[in-house]
């Protein structure tokens, strides 16, 4: 019978010199994966910043070109009121000569005097006051009719302002109460005055539409209705009043629009030659814009504006690591210095930042100056 013996093996492990030598080799692996997974963590940041900033620019012109676009739409009424003597007050809430005679200026604007100082419009019950405004920035006011009809059964809202019109006239309603749109009656409950060709239906009733677009320097604000206060964030933000009914008073309403959004600057296309009225259209120029301006010399040339260049400057949201912002950059007649942003805000420079521009031609009183 055979006998099996084992033989046993000496068995050594790694020696401390060993093992310090793969924990060192370890963790020059591990600090090199590291580094490189905090770089593409942080390239990636970058990356989402640059595109929100990106969408935020392009968003913010393309609201403002729409807006545009429609301005001056008044549904049937082609001929707009006589133009007043004096530049009308955006914010006007009651009035309803005011309100109608100032759908002669589709737009209008107030230009900052340079790239550090405030705009100066109207306070329009202190929600465009000096703390709510960016230095620099321009202020846009758009005219329009809404899209949407009032249609027969619809709701009439207490207190909305209401555009009532023809080919050759209109008035502004503002109902005292709400309630439905009846057959014959206008926004106000009363018999309507103004038919179309048929004289058997009543003109479409549409709400009034005032746009107010500035640059605020807070994202939320929380000081009264709104307005941003020294203790709020500091993002700029497009931000637009809206003349609105709410909680049965018509007041403006401040809307955030778009974050980022740091300075806007307007150029007005104004059709002023010829000068002389022409009998076809009975109004003066050709549909062609003139001259661009970011602040028309007089009343007069405000109601003859048919066109704009819209330009933005977007930043990001957050600041980027130790970078520092050395560029210039150009918005029409304006150009935007390093020095310009750090007077307005110190830590200006550490944000990255881009220009965006678009041009409108807002085809409603353009296409009122084309010659048949």
């Amino acid at each position: 019978m055979l006998l099996h013996r084992h033989t046993e093996r000496n068995q050594s492990g790694f020696t401390l010199v060993e093992l310090l030598i793969a924990l060192a080799i370890g963790l020059l692996l591990l600090a090199g994966l590291s580094l490189v997974f905090v770089n593409s963590s942080e390239a990636n940041r970058e990356l989402q910043k640059s595109a929100q900033q990106i969408e935020n620019g392009r968003y913010a012109t393309d609201i403002m070109s729409q807006d545009l676009h429609h301005a001056g739409f008044y549904g049937h009424m082609y001929v707009v009121p006589t133009t007043p003597g004096a530049l009308p007050d955006p914010c006007e809430l009651a009035d309803k000569t005011v309100l109608f005679n100032a759908l002669a200026l589709v737009v209008q604007g107030y230009q900052a005097p340079d790239n550090v100082t405030r705009a100066s419009p109207p306070s329009c019950a202190n929600l465009l006051q000096s703390s709510n405004l960016r230095p620099g920035s321009d202020v846009l006011v758009i005219r329009r009719a809404s899209t949407n009809v009032l249609a027969v059964g619809g709701t009439v809202i207490q207190n909305e302002v209401y555009l009532q019109a023809i080919g050759t006239t209109g008035n502004v309603q503002i109902p005292g109460a709400g309630g439905t749109l009846l057959v014959g009656k206008n926004a106000e409950g009363a018999a309507s005055t103004l038919f179309l060709k048929d004289g058997i239906n009543a003109a479409p009733i549409r709400k009034y539409v005032v746009h107010i677009y500035f640059v605020a320097p807070c994202s939320v604000g929380t000081g009264t209705n709104g307005v941003c206060a020294s203790t709020d964030d500091t993002i700029p933000t497009l931000k637009r009043l809206e003349l609105v009914s709410e909680s049965g008073a018509t007041k403006m309403k401040i809307v955030p629009m778009v974050e980022g959004i740091e300075m806007l600057k307007i150029e007005y296309g104004v059709d002023n030659v010829p000068g002389a009225v022409n009998i076809a259209t009975g109004l003066n120029g050709d549909s062609t814009a003139d001259l661009y301006t970011g602040n028309p010399a007089s009343v007069a040339d405000w109601a003859a504006v048919i066109a704009a260049k819209v330009y933005v400057l977007a930043r990001n949201t957050d600041q980027t690591g130790s970078f520092t912002d050395s560029k210039t950059y150009v918005l029409g007649a304006a150009t935007i210095t390093p020095t310009d942003l750090t007077t307005v805000d110190s830590n200006a420079l550490k944000y990255k930042r881009h220009a965006y521009s678009t041009w409108i031609r807002m085809t409603n009183p353009a296409g009122r100056k084309e010659i048949p």
